[in-house]
């Protein structure tokens, strides 16, 4: 009996790329929900960051799972805490900059979140965390910055890609790389490992 068909649900290229950098063979079905009023029901229920993080995951998997049965599907999500609230992308440049100058030389959280769905049934999820703390930087830093890395100020949540000029803003991270990009990639992979019997 061959494996299952392996589905991310995302459109993150992050995401796509940690996945294919491992061996594993997946086809990607962009989930096609409104997030922005998902996450503001859960705030209205009060709802932790780390939950709001790991619903917003399994709502996107379970979006898929349900167009594509025996599939298993992959949800993920990233958001930003800073000063106990969640930050959105930004939708201009010109935003995208004032985001980054209020999180200069402070600390800020990243949740990321992964959950695999088959039919409706939630088989497996994950959320974890990191601290990053940003250089307390000028405005002629942060021109050049951008200037290197335009498309990352509103392409994602803090303006930042930490895998490329974004590694000049910070001074210190506490937390596991894959998370920072979007995915806890490592339990990931033990659970398809172990649990699903799929190697590379």
């Amino acid at each position: 009996m061959s494996p299952p068909l392996v589905i991310l649900a995302s459109g993150s290229f992050a995401r796509q790329s940690m996945l294919r950098n491992v061996g594993l063979k997946f086809e990607v079905v962009p989930a096609d929900i409104d997030e922005h009023i998902l996450m503001e029901e859960l705030k209205s229920k009060k709802s932790s960051i780390a939950d709001i993080t790991e619903q917003l995951a399994k709502a996107k998997a379970q979006h898929v799972a349900a167009l594509h049965p025996n599939s298993l599907v992959i949800g993920s999500d990233q958001t930003l805490e800073f000063e106990g609230q969640i930050l959105s992308k930004s939708p201009t440049r010109d935003k995208g900059m004032k985001t980054l100058r209020s999180l200069a030389g402070k600390t800020h959280r990243l949740y990321s979140s992964v959950c695999v769905v088959q039919d409706q049934k939630t088989l497996f999820k994950h959320t974890d965390y990191a601290d990053l703390t940003m250089h307390d930087f000028d405005d002629g830093f942060l021109k050049s910055y951008a200037a290197r890395d335009s498309d990352a100020l509103t392409s994602c949540v803090g303006g930042y890609k930490i895998e490329g000029a974004g590694a000049w803003l910070f001074e210190q991270v506490k937390g596991d790389y894959y998370t920072i990009m979007g995915m806890p990639l490592l339990p990931l992979l033990t659970f398809l490992r172990t649990a699903c019997k799929i190697l590379p």
